[in-house]
């Protein structure tokens, strides 16, 4: 009887991962950032590989930990806060790049509230939050530093300053709110202002 082959593994080392895995992943990722969103991280991996049509070893494979699968779908809404960023600096005129980072920043909370409504009610790990964190201050760093040169943010407040004005803006034009978001949008940016 002839020896068993050994299965061949998703992606040798030193080798690209095989299209069918980078679909995978990718469609596991955003599988769970819809369930994230409309649901909260009570969601079970067991129920999100269902939903992906995906086997519950394949989610393992990609993610060993649910911890890891939170990560990756942060990491896909800061990678859009980075374009957003990114769009923002391009587009010329230094004295709008804060607001124009700003209104991309609400878009994107209002967009994925319940994402976020879940990660402040259920943060994961101490570990992930400090990388999220780190990631989102290298996110908002280049907007203060621009801000700052064109007088639109007082020169006291730093990266960190501005994170948690983003999250006073999100807080401030939560659902059910009576007022429309732009109205706290101008106020935060009239308070941000050198000389304010």
């Amino acid at each position: 009887m002839p020896a068993a082959r050994p299965r061949a593994s998703a992606a040798a080392p030193g080798r690209a991962p095989r299209r069918d895995a980078l679909r995978n992943r990718a469609l596991l990722i955003e599988t769970a950032a819809a369930a994230f969103r409309d649901e909260g991280l009570q969601v079970g991996v067991d129920e999100i590989a269902r939903r992906a049509r995906v086997g519950i070893a394949t989610l393992y494979r990609h993610f060993p930990t649910k911890g890891d699968l939170v990560v990756a779908v942060s990491s896909g809404l800061l990678d859009q806060l980075g374009e957003a960023r990114d769009a923002a600096l391009a587009a010329g005129d230094d004295a709008l790049v804060l607001e124009r980072f700003l209104r991309a920043a609400l878009a994107q909370l209002q967009q994925n509230r319940g994402l976020v409504e879940a990660l402040a009610q259920h943060p994961p790990s101490p570990e992930i939050r400090e990388r999220m964190r780190e990631r989102m201050l290298e996110i908002v760093a280049p907007v203060v530093a621009r801000a700052h040169a064109a007088g639109t943010l007082e020169r006291t407040l730093d990266a960190e300053d501005l994170l948690i004005a983003i999250r006073m803006l999100g807080a401030a034009s939560a659902p059910g709110t009576r007022r429309e978001p732009e109205r706290y949008l101008r106020l935060l940016l009239a308070g941000l202002r050198e000389g304010a």
